[in-house]
C-alpha cells in the first residue's frame, strides 16, 4: 500500500499533466465535431437556395476539412508534434492515395461535375443507357431515381467520363407515325388531325404542330404528328389522348387505318 501511494505522489504532476491534455484534446475534438457541423449546416443552408447539389457537395467538403484540422489540434495538444502529424499525414496519404485510387477519381470526377455543372437536382439525364432524375451529388457518388422507381447509384468518375445527355426541359415533343389508306384525301386527314391538335388544351400551341406525311408505306400514307406539351401534364398522358381521339375522329369521317396486308395471286395453268 504504501508503495502505491508512494507511486501516485511521485508520478501526480505526470498523471495531472496528462489528464489535462486527454480533457482538452476531447474537448477540442468535441468542439471540432460541433462546429464542423454546424458551418456545413449553415453552408448548405445558403447555397442550397442556388443549387441544391452544389450545397451539399460543399457543405460535405468543408465538414472533412473542419473536422481533420480539429483533430490535428486535438493531437497537438496531447504533446504530439504537428510537424510530425503532417509528416505522418503526407506519407500516409500517399499510401491511402495509392489504396484508394477509385475513390479519389471519384471525389476529382464529383469536382469536375460541380464546376461543369452538367446538370442540377431534378434534371432528368440520360447516361450509360439509364434514364432518370438526379436526386443528389455526394463526395464519392451520384445518385438519380430511374422512372421505376429504384435508385441508381453511379460513381462520379464514371459519369464526369461519360457522355451526359439532359434532357430537362419545360417542355418535351411528342411525335407519332399513324398510317391511312391511300384511298385517303390528304387534305381532309391533314384537317381532321389539325383539328383534334387545336381541340386538345394540354398540347403548346406556342410550338407550331407539324402535320404531313413522311414516307408511302407499303400499306398505308404514312403522317408524322410532332406537338409539344408540358412536363408537369405528362409526357405519356397526352400522347395517349392524342392517339384516341385521332381514331374517334378517323372513325366519324370513314377514315381507314389499314393493317398489313398480303395480296396472293393464284395463277391456274392450262392443261
Amino acid at each position: 500500500m504504501e508503495q502505491i501511494k508512494l507511486f501516485l505522489l511521485s508520478h501526480l504532476p505526470l498523471l495531472q499533466s496528462l489528464g489535462i491534455a486527454i480533457l482538452k484534446a476531447l474537448l477540442i475534438a468535441i468542439f471540432g465535431w460541433y462546429f464542423a457541423s454546424f458551418f456545413r449546416k449553415k453552408i448548405y443552408t445558403f447555397l442550397k437556395k442556388k443549387d441544391e447539389i452544389l450545397a451539399n457537395f460543399i457543405a460535405q467538403l468543408i465538414f472533412v476539412l473542419c473536422f481533420l484540422v480539429a483533430m490535428i489540434a486535438a493531437l497537438g495538444a496531447l504533446g504530439i508534434q504537428t510537424t510530425s502529424i503532417l509528416t505522418i499525414l503526407g506519407t500516409a496519404g500517399v499510401a491511402i492515395a495509392l489504396a484508394l485510387k477509385d475513390s479519389l477519381s471519384s471525389i476529382a470526377g464529383g469536382i469536375v461535375l460541380i464546376v461543369l455543372r452538367p446538370f442540377k437536382k431534378g434534371d432528368t439525364i440520360e447516361i450509360n443507357n439509364l434514364n432518370g432524375s438526379v436526386e443528389s451529388l455526394n463526395l464519392f457518388n451520384t445518385s438519380i431515381r430511374l422512372p421505376d422507381g429504384r435508385l441508381a447509384i453511379l460513381p462520379n468518375k464514371h459519369i464526369a467520363n461519360a457522355n451526359i445527355i439532359n434532357s430537362t426541359s419545360e417542355k418535351r415533343r411528342i411525335e407519332w407515325i399513324c398510317g391511312v389508306g391511300y384511298q385517303s384525301d390528304i387534305e381532309i386527314v391533314r384537317h381532321i388531325i389539325k383539328d383534334v391538335i387545336a381541340s386538345m388544351d394540354k398540347i403548346d400551341k406556342t410550338m407550331a404542330p407539324f402535320v404531313g406525311i413522311t414516307d408511302l408505306g407499303p400499306n398505308s400514307l404514312n403522317f408524322t404528328i410532332r406537338v409539344w406539351a408540358k412536363l408537369e401534364d405528362g409526357i405519356f398522358g397526352v400522347r395517349s389522348e392524342l392517339i384516341e381521339r385521332i381514331k374517334i375522329a378517323f372513325d366519324q369521317n370513314n377514315i381507314e387505318i389499314p393493317y398489313n396486308k398480303l395480296d396472293i395471286s393464284i395463277k391456274k395453268e392450262s392443261e
